[in-house]
């Protein structure tokens, strides 16, 4: 026996991005970056581009700027 039905789906479902609101750059003293391996320096500057290109703009209007002392790029 074969059912067939009919199924309203209604509205597509929306999925929002909420990564913004939990991912933040990562912070470093000078003793942090002296202590790092290359790799791990690397790692966390990608982290904090990709934070940057897609999440700067909308955090900054919710949030003030970080501490002074804190660097959040690494060379």
């Amino acid at each position: 026996m074969l059912i067939a039905s009919c199924v309203n789906r209604g509205s597509v479902p929306v999925v929002i991005d909420t990564a913004c609101e939990w991912v933040k750059p990562i912070y470093l003293t000078d003793h942090d970056i002296a202590a790092m391996n290359k790799q791990t320096k690397r790692d966390i500057l990608m982290h904090n581009r990709t934070w940057q290109a897609n999440c700067q703009d909308q955090t900054e209007k919710r949030a003030p700027r970080a501490k002074q002392n804190s660097k959040t790029v690494v060379p």
